[in-house]
Order: C-alpha cells, then structure tokens, then sequence
C-alpha cells in the first residue's frame, strides 16, 4: 500500500486523525507546545547509591532531648549474624532475567552539592532541594538542611560558605541528554546512519522527560534547538525528508532567527535546503497536488523568507503551460485522446493555470471521453449473465434490452422498455406492448412478434425455457401494438425479457467496440451526434488494485468500476473523488463440481462449508473489521437485502441460519461421507473412491487470491488438501472445464426469475434433484406475490439442505469517479447505467 506524506499540518492529516509520530523529534517537535504536567516528577524506585559519609561540614541537626540513638550498622565482614546463622533451605539455581538498565532520568530524582576545598571538594547526592534555582550570592548564608540519599532518615546542615556547587537533577539529566546527543554526531560523522538514528530518538526521551516535569530548566530552549537542528539534519540524509521538514519548521516557530551554536549555520537556510527537496520529491512522483500544498503551506508560513518557494512555483507553472499549449496543438490537429491526456496532466500540474481550464472545457465538448480502470477485461458482452462481471458491464454498456430493470420496487423491480411501453393485464394473464415511432429506425409489432416467437421455439438460438412454458400465443394488434397470451398468470412476466433483440438494428445497440488493444478497449456511441453527445468510454485493464489508484489519483482515470472495500473507506477522505455503492451486492459461492464423487456427497459438501470460516475471511480478512451494512455471511445462495426490511430480500428466509464454523463437526461428516461412498462402492462391487487433492480455481485478482488462499489453509486444517489455479484475466470458468471447486461472484438483481439460470436447465449449477427441480417449475407458475415468496422460502430451505452451492458471503460493491464526471446515479444498478447522460467537466480547483 503506498503511503502519501503530504504537509498540511504539523499535527493532523487530511482525514483529521493525529498523525502518529515516525521520529522521536518529530514527537517532541509537538510536545513542546504543550503545557507542563508538573514541577516535580513522581517518585520513581530508588536506585542504590554508593555508600557515602558526610564530610565535616555536613553536621547533624540538633535532635530534641532524648535518648541517644545510634542508627543500626552492618555486621562487619566475617562477623556472624543471627540471621546468617540460621540455616537456610537448600535453593535451587533459576537464572533470572536481568530487567533493562535503567536510563539515568528514570532514576529516584537527586540533586548533588559539591563541597569547598577544605572538604576535599567532595560529591554529596541528596534528596532533591525545595528550591530549583540556587539563590543570588548575596543571599547565600547560613545554612541548608538537606538528607542524604543514602541516609533520608537523618538531616544534616551545611553551611552555604562550604558549598562549592550545586547540581540539580533536572541539569543532570540535560548533561546526559548532551552527552546522548554528541554520541549520536559521533555516529553521523562516522557514516553510520542507523545507529545515529537511534540514539537522536533517545535523546529525545530525555528532552520529553525535562519539557514535561522540568520546563523551566536553564538551558533547556536552546539544548532542544540544537537537537532538533541535528536530528532534522540525520534525517534528511537516511531520506526521511518529510519528517526533517516537519521538524525544521517547529524548530522555525521556536526560533526564526536561530544559528547552531551561534556559527554561521541557520534554521531558515535548513529549510530551504530541505523544501527544496522535499518539493522535488513530490514533482518526480507526479504528486503535484502535495507539490502545491506544500507551496502554499511555506508562502503562508515563510513569506519571502524561502526562495524555493517562488522557484518552484514559477518551475511547475511553465511546466503546466507547456502542457496547456500542448493540449491545445493536439485539439487543433483532431488528436482528441492526446489532448484529452495532455489537458488532464495539465490541470493535474497547475489547475489555476490562466487558459488552461477553457481548453480542457472545449476538449470536453468536442470529444468527451471517460478513461475507466477496470478490474476484469471484458472478453464477452453479455448484460445478463449471473456469474461474470466484466462481461455483464460490457453488455450493459453495447446493447439495450427489449425490457430494462430501472429501479427496486416493494414488490420486485420495476422494468421499462426503450422501444415503448409494456403492461401486465389486471388478471396477470396478458402482456400489451406499445410501441413509440424510433425516428428513422423502422422496428413494427411484427418485428417484436418474431422475436417473442424465437423466445419460445426450442431450435431457435434465443430460447429461453421459461418464457416458452409461460407463453401461449403472440397477437399482433396492429403495427405499433403487440399482445401476449400467458398460459397461466405470472406475477412479473417483464422480467423474463431483459434479453437483447437480434433484428433491433442500431436502436439496440448503444455503443460499438472500436478498437482492442492489450490492455485496453475503446467504445464509440452508435447514436448521432448532438449538442451533447454521449462520451467516449475508454476500458483499461489494471491487474493491481494499488496501481489503479495510483493512476486514479494522478488523473490518468476518471473513474474505476470495482473497489476493495478498504480501498473505499480510504478513498471516501479524498475530497477530490466519489466513491459511490451498487444498487444490489455480489453473493460470493464456491461451485461443486459434481462429477468428482465426494463433490456429489451432500454430507462432503456440508463438511466442506463447516470447515470455512467464513465469519473471519470476510469481517477480519475483507472488511478489516469495519462493518458495512449490507456485507453478511448467507446461508443460501440468495440476496439477503442491504438494509433491514429490503424488499429486495424477499427470496431470504431469515430464520435459517448460515452453518458456523466448527471444524470438529467438519471432521466428522468427513468422515461418514467416507462411509457412505465405501458403502455405496461396496454395493457396485466397485473399489472406494480415495479423497485426492482437490483443484479449487478462481478468477484473477487480489481479492479472488486472497481468499482462495484463505479457503485453502482452512480446508488444509480439517485435512482436505487443496491446490489453487489463477484464470487468465478475465476469464469466470476454465476452458478445460476441469476444476473441483470454483469461485464465483454472483449478481442476482430480480431473485425470481433469476433462480432459473442459475439452478435451472442450462444453469450455471444446473441441479438434478427433483425437489429443486419441482419447486423452480411451481415457482414459474405462482400467480401471486405470497406464493412467490413461499416458494421461494421453500427453494432458500432446499438449496441450504442440499449445499447446492456453498454460499460464503454476499458483499456490497464500491466504485469510485473524478469530481468533474457528472451524471452518475448515486446507487446504480450497473456501472454504465445513464452513461448517455455522463459529462466530463473540469472541476474548479477547490484547494
């Protein structure tokens, strides 16, 4: 996953979350702002001090009368101890492990006062003092009353004559924070970068430690400066160019006018070398949008402070005139694409560029074109196939249907015709179509009549099976008027004609392939040109999802048509581009192959779907445990709905649940589905089938792989042995046809009719038990919703008992266009859905 550092705050990203520190500078570059949480730090565990004496001018305080008291001493050495004479069990040898040493600010707090010559200018640490600061000289007299670190229990004073220095913890610890940091210049100088690294980011522990419960130490200010100049300094040669910058400017903030140590070196000098860089970086990765930002964040910061800030804005400008220009010869010369491109990379460089926004207007308008990156190439155009995307995209967007699915309705869909009207007669035995003059396309009753015939005649290649046991006759009433005969009432009979008509001419065909190049497919609209003509749709095949929107991000795209779902919650922060959701979710299936004989067992099968976890692939694997409505393990190969009460769900029985993960029970129906095939075998006098490695193949594609491998280390657990085989791009089924187990993306929009091609004759899992069989044929003939529904229910029971397919989960898809591509339904049906209405315009540069 790539990762975009772009500086819009010192503090928050785009999205508004805290960015997370990647440097202890860059930490402490924030922490210093921040207010102190204290004076005095909290008691940390004493650390033994060495032993020490008071020297002479440490004298006891004068106790109170009493008794004298001698404090306890140690024996001497060698001399016994009533303790050390009592004999002690035996113990044995356990190496324990030593904890970390302790850094020197996390020792007890001490200070140390430093004696005068007259008592050998000896150390004493003490506890710490009520006073941070020593006194001026002309109130240093008499005397202080300290403690011993060693011997807290007694007081001692000391005159202030006696007293050489004083050294407070808080100046101890920013010594040894000195002395960390002159480590760390040691290692930069002697090319070893790492470790240098290393010890910046434990300084700064020591410098937190100081700006949280010692702000006011002297010195502090100008030691933290020094080291976030160094430490931004160590990070620009490692690379990290990003957080050196983030650095140098709280070190800005702090100090405009600061020079390391007072020599000639500046913090603004520091900064420009860096911006410099850092504005490079960001050109060469085309990321011309941080490029700006960051432009804009120094002017308004820096002011003419920086030269590279001028610099590089006159740099990007000339390079975004050149493409304007560009654009502009290809425009003239009728290149369109180019100029298309050109105009793209242009507003990508410099969106405010003078001129630049009217030539991209007039490309748009001369020749509309939408660059889509698609995750599967379309190697058939099919708008109703039930198992493959690429194919049901293209054929939505090439050819119109005698009847369309326009929108979800409380009962089924709600369909439309684009030659005219069709309605159902009040007792649902009759269909009346109405057909409306096509301009200079001559398409009669009579024309529609022979391709509803076709629709019923066994020999004809437009068969479908359903629509011939449902219709009884076809009446032409007159040359704009045709009339159907049902057999018997059916309760959406529209929906049997979303079928693409062979004699429809050019008014059923909305766009043309081209031209097909590796990779990439262009489609030209059929229809004349207008005012407003429809776009040029240019398909782009991308292998790699990151890649995508990579491409996506740089304007090389206008739109994508499939996205992982953590790729749209990432996207949805980027204010630049729609992510937008399909009206109905994908059902994800694994398809038996029932020629292999454990595949045919119905207990194998449910063994198989016990031993899936299907729960954690989709929330942990998939969802990245975020929840999206709508995204839910099935119980049945059926859409479950998106939302609560969808009427879209009306074929999902809720009250069966999907089988749970228990690979104890998967164990044991393995085991009797061995049994029943010996026992099967035995009776035909025939050797036992042996369970092999099963052939799991899957589409192409990171989410296809992705859980094919799950699938297979999960079945590997309950001692199935799987291989995975990766399709060619674009390819649903192999050619061979030799697979045990497939995976499959299934899209059923109108449940009723659709159950037919999936489980019916010539179905994708064209099923032979009889009960299926009868209830798809009574499911043909309900004359009401309730019925319907029943059967449907009753169909939902059937497929979970069979383990028809095994259903794993069904998924809510995401797209995702460029702002300036208007006309895109907020929840389409298809992604192509009122593509004759798209319209490319530039968005104005909101930044």
């Amino acid at each position: 996953m790539n990762r975009e550092v772009v500086a819009h705050s010192r503090t928050r990203n785009d999205g508004g979350r805290p960015l997370r520190f990647r440097s202890a500078a860059f930490a402490l570059a924030v922490l210093i702002v921040l207010p102190a949480l204290g004076q005095t730090p909290a008691a940390q565990p004493a650390a033994t001090p060495p032993a020490q004496s008071p020297p002479p001018a440490a004298q006891p305080a004068a106790a109170p009368p009493g008794p004298a008291q001698e404090p306890a001493r140690e024996p001497a050495a060698g001399v016994p101890s009533a303790e050390k004479d009592e004999p002690q069990p035996a113990v044995q040898d356990v190496p324990e492990e030593k904890p970390p040493p302790k850094k020197f600010y996390q020792l007890e707090p001490y200070d140390v006062i430093t004696l005068d010559k007259v008592n050998e200018h000896k150390s004493l640490k003490i506890m710490p003092l009520p006073f941070r600061q020593v006194p001026p000289q002309v109130k240093r007299v008499g005397k202080i009353r300290v403690r011993l670190l060693e011997d807290r229990a007694n007081e001692y004073e000391v005159a202030w004559r006696n007293i050489d220095k004083v050294d407070f913890f808080e100046e101890l610890v920013l010594q040894e924070a000195a002395q960390v940091v002159a480590e760390a210049v040691s290692l930069t100088t002697a090319g070893k970068l790492a470790d240098a690294q290393q010890k910046y980011d434990e300084a700064y522990e020591f410098y937190q430690f100081l700006l949280r419960h010692y702000p006011h130490t002297q010195g502090l200010p100008a030691a933290v400066q020094d080291y976030l100049y160094l430490n931004a300094g160590s990070l620009f040669r490692v690379g990290r160019v990003e957080e050196a910058f983030a650095i140098l400017e709280e070190l800005y903030n702090q100090n405009r006018e600061y020079r390391f140590q007072g020599g000639p070196q500046t913090g603004l000098a520091a900064l420009e070398r860096v911006g410099e860089r850092l504005i490079g970086s960001y050109a060469d990765a085309q990321n011309y949008r941080g490029a700006r930002m960051l432009l804009e964040r120094m002017q308004r910061d820096f002011g003419s402070n920086l030269k590279v800030v001028a610099e590089w804005r006159d740099k990007l400008i000339a390079i975004a005139a050149a493409k304007r220009d560009e654009a502009a010869a290809h425009l003239a010369a009728k290149r369109f694409r180019e100029a298309h491109e050109t105009g793209q990379e242009m507003l990508r460089i410099w969106p405010t560029l003078p001129g630049g926004r009217e030539v991209v207007v007039e490309i748009a308008r001369q020749y509309p074109l939408v660059v889509v990156g698609v995750s599967q190439p379309a190697l058939t155009c099919d708008a109703t196939s039930l198992d493959d995307p690429a194919a049901r995209r293209c054929g939505q967007l090439m050819d119109r249907t005698l009847v369309e699915f326009i929108e979800r309705s409380p009962e089924g869909g709600a369909y439309a015709s684009p030659w005219g009207t069709v309605q159902q007669s009040a007792d649902r035995s009759q269909l009346i179509f109405e057909l409306r003059p096509q301009g200079s396309v001559a398409y009669t009753g009579y024309d529609l009549s022979r391709e509803l015939l076709a629709l019923a005649n066994p020999a004809s290649p437009a068969y479908r099976p359903a629509w011939a046991s449902l219709t009884a006759r076809v009446q032409v009433e007159n040359v704009r008027r045709v009339r159907v005969h049902l057999r018997h009432p059916h309760v959406l009979p529209q929906a049997l004609l979303q079928v693409r008509l062979s004699s429809s001419g050019p008014l059923g065909v909305r766009y043309q392939m081209v031209s097909q190049a590796e990779g990439e497919m262009r489609f030209e609209p059929t229809a004349d040109r207008a005012a407003e003509p429809s776009p040029v749709i240019v398909e782009r095949h991308y292998a790699e999802p990151r890649k995508a929107i990579e491409d996506l991000r740089k304007g090389k795209l206008d739109a994508l048509d499939r996205l992982l779902p953590s790729d749209a919650a990432r996207l949805r922060s980027d204010e630049s581009l729609t992510v937008g959701a399909y009206a109905f979710p994908s059902l994800h299936v694994l398809l038996p192959n029932r020629e292999h004989p454990f595949l045919a067992n119905r207990v194998f099968r449910r063994a198989l779907l016990y031993g899936i976890n299907r729960e954690v692939i989709l929330q942990a694997g998939l969802l990245d445990k975020n929840k999206v409505e709508g995204t839910r393990v099935l119980s049945a190969p059926l859409p479950a709905g998106v939302t609560a009460n969808d009427p879209a769900a009306y074929a999902y029985d809720e009250a069966i649940q999907p089988l749970p993960y228990d690979p104890v029970m998967s164990a044991i129906l393995l085991k009797l589905a061995d049994q029943q095939l010996g026992a099967a075998a035995d009776n035909r006098q025939e050797p036992a089938p042996e369970l092999k490695e099963l052939v799991l193949v899957h589409p192409a594609g990171e989410m296809p792989r992705f859980i094919a491998k799950q699938i297979q280390t999960q079945l590997g657990v309950i001692g199935v042995r799987c291989a995975l085989r990766e399709l060619p791009a674009g390819r649903q089924r192999p050619a061979d046809g030799k697979f045990d187990l497939l995976y499959v993306q299934l899209q059923m929009r109108e449940p009723l009719v659709d159950v037919g091609g999936l489980f019916g004759p010539g179905g994708i899992a064209e099923t032979t038990d009889p009960y299926l069989s009868l209830t798809l044929r009574r499911l043909n003939e309900a004359g009401n919703w309730k019925d319907a529904r029943d059967l449907l229910h009753e169909l939902h029971r059937l497929l979970y008992e069979d383990v028809t397919l095994l259903p794993l989960w069904q998924m809510i898809d995401y797209f995702v266009y460029q702002r300036g591509l208007t006309g895109v339904p907020d929840r389409p049906i298809s992604f192509y859905q009122n593509v004759e209405r798209w319209r490319v315009v530039p968005p104005v540069p909101q930044e």
